[in-house]
C-alpha cells in the first residue's frame, strides 16, 4: 500500500496500552505568543477565545492583537470572531455546552455571548443581542476574583473567598456555598458539577494549606491530606479520580473520597512547573509542563511528549486535546479495534483480512489463501475494521479499513450491510468538519454524543451555510434551520440593499433552495425588524403560515392594524383576544374603542369578554360608538337585580331616554316603556295589598295574581291599560277564577259573550279541579255531541254521555260507555241502541 505514515507509527506504548498523539492542524494564527493571553477552549472541537492577560506588563509597540477585545479562533487558528468588550474587567470567561462564551465581571454581572454575536462585532453594551445576569450583591459589594465552569453553570470566588454557584446558566440562580474560612487565595480549585457527584448538587475542592478542602451548599470537609501545597487538581470524566499536583510536581492520581491513591509520579526538572492537569480517558492524567507534557498512567507508568512552547489542555469524551502556538494535537487511547488491525504481528481475522485487501490489490494469489483463512470469524473481521475505521484520523486509512470490510462482507451471505454504510456516511461528514477552514476536528465518539442538530448549529453560527445545507441533505435531516439561519445573516450582513431588493434577495433564494417553503419565518421577520428592516420584516411575515408566530412579532413592530387582521383571519378567538387586550393596554381609551370598531370581529368579542366579566368599560364603548339600543340593553341588564323599585325606574327611565335616540329601537322603547307602567303598577299593588308580591313578576302573572285575590276591577283596568289581547285575558281569568273556586264569577265570565276560547277549556279547567258538576254546566255548550260524549264520560255521567253519543250516532262511543258503565240496565239499553242502529246502517 502507498501510504506514507503507518497508524502505529503514532502509537506510544504504556504496558499493554497504546496511546496515540495525532497532528490536527499546523495553526492558522501566526505562531502567536499564547503567553500574552488568557485562553479558554471548548470542548467537543470548538473555538478558542484569547483576550489579553491585562496582568503582564506589555512591551512598548506591541502588536495590534493586544487589545482589549477578545478574539475567537477555530481550532484551526483561523480567526472566526471578536467581541469589543473595553472598560470592564473580566475575572474569568469559558465556554458553555451550546458553544457561548460565558464572561465573568470583577463587578459579578455575567456575559453570554454567541458566536453569531462575536462574528458581527457586537459590542458587550448590546444587551439586545448579548444575553446578561447577575450573581447579585453579594458579587457586586466583595467583588469576584476566579470562576471555574462547567458545562451548564459556574462557581466564582470573591476577593473574600467565598463561593457563589449557578447550577444552570440559562436560568440563573446565584446561590452561596458553605464557608469553608478560607484566609488566603488558593493555589488551586476545581468544581465537581451536580452530575458527577452522589448528592447531584455542586461540590467545589480547595487546595488550602497542605490539604484538599470539599465545599458542597451543606457544609464543608477537610480530606486531611498533608502532602501540599498543591498547585492544580483536575476531577476525571467519569468523577471517580482525583488527579493532584504539588508544589513540588509531585503528581498524585486518588480516588473521589481521597482514601486510596492509584499512581503518583514526580517531575525532577528544576523550574519546569506544572502549568494544567486534564484528563485522557477517565483512567489517565496528563499535566502540561513548560516543555513537555507527561501522561499518568492508571498504575504510576508515563509518557512524555516534548513541545517547544507549553500547551493547553482541552479535555474531550474520548481523549485530551493539546495546543500551543504552533500546532494543535489529539492524545487518545488506541482502542482494541484499532490495535487488532494495525498492531506489529498481529494475526487477528481484522489485520488478516486488512492483509488480504493489500494482496488482492496487488494482485496476489495469497489473498484467497487469507481470506480462507479466516473462516468463521469473517464477521468479526469485518465489524472490527468498521470500528477501527471509525477511530482513525487519517483519511487514507479510514478508506483502506473501510474497503477491507466491504471485502469481507462480500464472503458473507448473511450480514447487515447498515453498519457499513453509516460508518461510511458519517466519517464523511466527520471529514469534511474537520478540514482547515472549517476547524472542527470532532472524533466519531464525540459526533455521536451530540445531536445532529447541535453540529448543524455550530456551522451555522460559523456561517458555513454551505456546508451545513450539504451535509443536511446528505444525511437526510431538514434543512429550514439552515435557510432561516442564512436569512437572518444575509440581513445582518448588508449594507447597501433596500427592504425590497433585500426581499427579493431573500425570498428567490428561500424558494429556489426549498420549493417547499420554510416553516416559520418569525426568525428572519425578527432579525430585519431588529436591523431597521420594518418593510422587509411585514413582507416576510405574509408567508408565515402560523399566525399566533405572526400576531405577536407584528405587535412588536406596532401594525396594530395588521396583526389585528391576521389575528381574525386564523379564526382563533384566544389570538384576537391577545390583540384586543394588548391594544386596551397601549392605546388610549378613546383611540382603543375606535380601532376595534372599525373591525366586526374584533368588536362583538370584546363586547362578550366584558359582558361575561362584568367590565364597566362597556358602557363607555358604546356611548362613544352611538349604540343606544345596546347601550340601553346594558343599563337593563345591569338592573335586572335591582330590588329598589324606584332606583329601577328611574334607570329604566334612562335607558328609555337612551332609546328614544335610536329609530330603530321604537320596539324597544315601547317594550320598556310598558315596563316602566308595569313596575309602577305593580309597585301600588304592592302597597294596596300588603303581604302580596307583585314587582318583578310579568304582565300575565301580575293579572293572575289580581284575579286570584279578588281584584277584577284592578285586573280589568291592567288589562285595558296595558292592551292585553281578549283570548289571553280570558284564559288567564278562567284559571284563576277556578283556582279562586269563584264559580259565580266563573259563570258570568262564560254568559258575558261568547267565549273568545271556547267552553272546552272551561271544561278542562273544571275538571282538573275535581269540580264534575260545574264542568258539566259548559259541557253542554260544547258544539260537538261527540265531543260532549266524550266530556260526561270522562266525568262519570253515563246517561247523558249515552244521550250525547245517540244523538251523535256515534256507536264506537257507545261501546266505550258500555264498558265503562256498570248499571245494567243501562248497559242493556246501550246494547239495543247500537243493535238499532247497525241494522238500520
Amino acid at each position: 500500500m502507498n501510504l506514507h505514515i503507518h497508524p502505529s507509527s503514532e502509537w506510544h506504548a504504556m504496558q499493554d496500552t497504546f496511546y496515540r498523539k495525532h497532528r490536527i492542524y499546523q495553526m492558522q494564527w501566526a505562531e502567536l505568543d499564547l503567553t500574552k493571553f488568557r485562553v479558554a477552549a471548548s470542548s467537543f472541537a470548538g473555538p478558542i477565545a484569547l483576550l489579553r492577560d491585562d496582568r503582564q506588563l506589555l512591551e512598548a509597540g506591541a502588536g495590534p492583537l493586544l487589545d482589549s477585545d477578545i478574539r475567537i479562533y477555530s481550532s484551526s487558528g483561523r480567526l472566526i470572531g471578536k467581541v469589543e468588550y473595553e472598560g470592564l474587567h473580566i475575572a474569568a470567561f469559558s465556554w458553555n455546552a451550546r458553544e457561548q462564551l460565558v464572561c465573568v465581571q470583577e463587578d459579578g454581572n455575567v456575559r453570554v455571548i454567541s458566536l453569531d454575536d462575536s462574528q458581527r462585532h457586537r459590542k458587550h453594551s448590546d444587551r439586545s443581542r448579548v444575553e446578561s445576569f447577575s450573581l447579585g450583591s453579594e458579587a457586586r459589594e466583595r467583588r469576584i476574583v476566579d470562576v471555574r465552569f462547567w458545562d451548564q453553570g459556574l462557581v466564582a470566588m470573591t476577593a473574600d473567598y467565598r463561593l457563589i454557584y449557578v447550577n444552570d446558566i440559562g436560568e440563573p440562580k446565584p446561590r452561596m456555598l458553605a464557608d469553608a474560612h478560607i484566609t488566603e487565595m488558593p493555589r488551586a480549585w476545581t468544581v465537581v458539577p451536580p452530575h458527577l457527584t452522589l448528592s447531584h448538587h455542586v461540590e467545589v475542592l480547595v487546595a488550602t494549606g497542605q490539604t484538599v478542602v470539599s465545599v458542597d451548599a451543606v457544609g464543608v470537609q477537610d480530606q486531611l491530606l498533608e502532602q501540599g501545597p498543591y498547585t492544580c487538581i483536575s476531577v476525571s470524566p467519569n468523577g471517580r479520580l482525583v488527579a493532584l499536583c504539588s508544589e513540588l510536581n509531585r503528581i498524585q492520581v486518588v480516588s473521589m473520597d481521597f482514601q486510596r491513591s492509584f499512581s503518583e509520579y514526580s517531575h525532577d526538572i528544576p523550574g519546569d512547573d506544572a502549568l494544567d492537569i486534564a484528563w485522557c480517558g477517565s483512567d489517565a492524567a496528563i499535566a502540561s509542563f513548560a516543555t513537555q507534557a507527561v501522561l499518568i498512567g492508571p498504575f504510576g507508568d508515563t509518557l512524555s511528549f516534548p513541545h517547544e512552547s507549553p500547551v493547553h489542555l482541552v479535555q474531550e469524551l474520548d481523549g485530551v486535546r493539546m495546543f500551543n502556538a504552533m500546532e494543535h494535537s489529539f492524545l487518545s487511547k488506541v482502542g482494541s479495534d484499532s490495535t487488532s488491525v494495525f498492531q506489529i504481528g498481529s494475526t487477528a481475522p481484522a489485520a488478516l483480512l486488512y492483509d488480504a485487501l493489500d494482496n488482492m490489490r496487488s494482485h496476489s494469489a495469497r489473498a484467497d489463501e487469507i481470506v480462507r483463512s479466516i473462516g468463521d470469524d469473517m464477521a468479526l473481521a469485518v465489524d472490527a475494521c468498521i470500528a477501527a475505521a471509525g477511530v482513525e484520523p487519517l483519511v487514507e486509512y479510514q478508506q483502506s479499513l473501510l474497503r477491507a470490510a466491504s471485502l469481507g462482507k462480500s464472503f458473507l451471505t448473511m450480514y447487515n450491510g447498515d453498519k457499513l454504510v453509516d460508518m461510511c456516511r458519517q466519517l464523511r461528514v466527520i471529514n469534511a468538519l474537520t478540514a482547515y477552514d472549517i476547524g472542527l476536528p470532532v472524533s466519531l465518539m464525540q459526533f455521536q454524543s451530540l445531536p445532529f442538530e447541535d453540529w448543524v448549529q455550530r456551522l451555522l453560527s460559523r456561517n458555513h451555510h454551505q456546508l451545513a445545507l450539504r451535509i443536511c441533505r446528505y444525511l437526510e435531516h431538514p434543512v429550514d434551520q439552515v435557510y432561516i439561519h442564512w436569512a437572518c445573516a444575509k440581513i445582518h450582513a448588508s449594507t447597501t440593499l433596500d427592504d425590497d431588493a433585500l426581499y427579493r434577495v431573500l425570498h428567490a433564494r428561500l424558494e429556489q433552495l426549498q420549493p417547499s417553503g420554510v416553516t416559520s419565518y418569525v426568525d428572519i421577520s425578527e432579525v430585519a425588524n431588529a436591523c431597521g428592516y420594518q418593510r422587509l420584516a411585514i413582507r416576510l411575515l405574509e408567508h408565515e403560515p402560523r399566525a399566533s408566530n405572526q400576531v405577536p412579532l407584528l405587535i412588536s413592530m406596532g401594525q396594530d392594524d395588521a396583526a389585528m387582521a391576521a389575528a381574525i383571519r386564523s379564526s382563533d378567538a384566544d389570538l384576537v383576544y391577545f390583540v384586543i387586550f394588548h391594544l386596551f393596554k397601549a392605546l388610549p381609551l378613546g383611540e382603543f374603542f375606535q380601532t376595534i370598531g372599525r373591525s366586526r370581529v374584533a368588536s362583538q368579542l370584546f363586547e362578550k369578554y366584558c359582558t361575561d366579566q362584568g367590565a364597566p368599560v362597556l358602557e363607555d364603548y358604546y356611548y362613544q360608538e352611538d349604540a343606544f339600543a345596546k347601550s340601553a340593553r346594558l343599563i337593563i341588564k345591569d338592573n335586572l337585580a335591582e330590588r329598589d323599585v324606584g332606583k329601577l325606574v328611574a334607570n329604566l327611565k334612562v335607558a328609555l331616554k337612551i332609546l328614544h335616540n335610536d329609530k330603530a329601537a321604537a320596539t324597544e322603547a315601547r317594550a320598556v316603556d310598558s315596563q316602566i307602567s308595569l313596575l309602577q303598577a305593580q309597585h301600588q299593588l304592592e302597597r294596596d295589598t300588603p303581604g302580596h308580591k307583585f314587582v318583578g313578576l310579568p304582565l300575565n302573572q301580575t293579572l293572575a295574581q289580581c284575579l286570584v285575590l279578588g281584584d277584577y276591577a284592578r285586573a280589568g283596568k291592567l288589562r285595558n291599560d296595558f292592551k292585553v289581547p281578549e283570548r289571553r285575558y280570558y284564559w288567564i281569568k278562567l284559571r284563576a277564577l277556578v283556582q279562586r273556586r269563584d264559580w259565580v264569577e266563573l259563570a258570568r265570565l262564560a254568559n258575558a259573550k261568547k267565549s273568545p276560547i271556547g267552553y272546552r277549556p272551561f271544561v278542562d279547567e273544571c275538571i282538573q279541579a275535581l269540580q264534575y258538576q260545574e264542568a258539566a254546566k259548559y259541557i253542554t255548550r260544547c258544539e260537538s255531541s261527540t265531543e260532549r260524549a266524550q266530556l260526561y264520560l270522562k266525568i262519570g255521567f253515563y246517561h247523558e254521555a249515552v244521550f250525547s253519543a245517540s244523538q251523535a250516532r256515534d256507536i264506537d262511543m257507545l261501546r266505550q260507555i258500555h264498558a265503562a258503565a256498570r248499571d245494567p240496565t243501562l248497559q242493556h239499553d246501550i246494547s239495543q241502541m247500537i243493535d238499532q242502529m247497525s241494522a238500520r246502517g
